[in-house]
């Protein structure tokens, strides 16, 4: 006797129940051998139901962003791992598309740099993770000494240049209450120079809201005036 619809969907319901652990193990082992054929039928059925999928997500947000704060809470080690070994493989698209990002939402980003400096979550995790600042200021270190022009290492009116750079940023933090910051303008990640020339004193947020590249122009400007910088001239 034909089933209607309804009676054929219970029955693979209860079935799947039934047989969950067996039948999650079985898809698993077939998606890992044909995971190339399983991802082109998926892109294929997402793309002939795009517009269920939009209804669906519309209609459970809620239940949706659940689902995906416990999964991401229960696998927390994995997908930490998975997105270092992505970024290692893909850094130059990685570091292309957060580029592109940060110029897109710049107030977003000075936003919530403010808001996570006052909620005191940011003190809380530099207490707790000393090691990493640490760290992370020794190589800082290590590369502005690396990046000190050859020409400059010894030169002692460039000494006295990035001295009274820093000491104007303690200057203006104290006058204005503002925290500022010594900011590379051709950044030393993008392979700027460390030279008294590349300086410039900002507000903190602003720095840490910028992302690590510059135009080439600047780029030009800056590499003429490092290689017709006088040393010899008085401080």
């Amino acid at each position: 006797m034909p089933r209607t619809k309804e009676e054929i969907a219970a029955y693979n319901k209860a079935y799947y129940i039934a047989n969950k652990d067996k039948l999650s193990a079985k898809n698993k082992k077939w998606y890992i051998d044909n995971k190339e054929k399983a991802l082109e039928l998926s892109r294929a059925y997402y793309k002939d139901n795009i517009e269920r999928y939009n209804e669906y997500r519309e209609a459970n947000k809620e239940k949706i962003a659940a689902r995906m704060k416990a999964w991401g809470e229960a696998n927390k080690e994995e997908i930490a791992a998975s997105k270092k070994a992505y970024y290692k493989a893909n850094k130059d698209k990685c570091r292309k598309a957060n580029k592109k990002w940060a110029e897109n939402n710049k107030e977003r980003l000075q936003k919530y740099y403010k808001e996570y400096k006052a909620s005191g979550k940011r003190k809380e995790y530099q207490k707790n993770n000393k090691h990493i600042y640490q760290n992370n200021a020794s190589r800082y270190r290590a590369l502005k000494r690396k990046q000190i022009p050859l020409h400059l290492r010894d030169c002692p009116q460039e000494k006295h240049r990035l001295l009274q750079t820093y000491k104007l940023r303690n200057i203006l933090t104290e006058a204005t209450g503002v925290q500022h910051h010594v900011d590379h303008m051709w950044p030393l990640a993008d392979g700027g120079p460390h030279w008294s020339g590349n300086l410039q004193v900002i507000p903190a947020e602003e720095n840490m809201s910028k992302h690590a590249s510059v135009c080439e122009e600047t780029k030009a400007t800056i590499i003429k005036s490092l290689y017709t910088f006088d040393t010899s001239s008085p401080i």
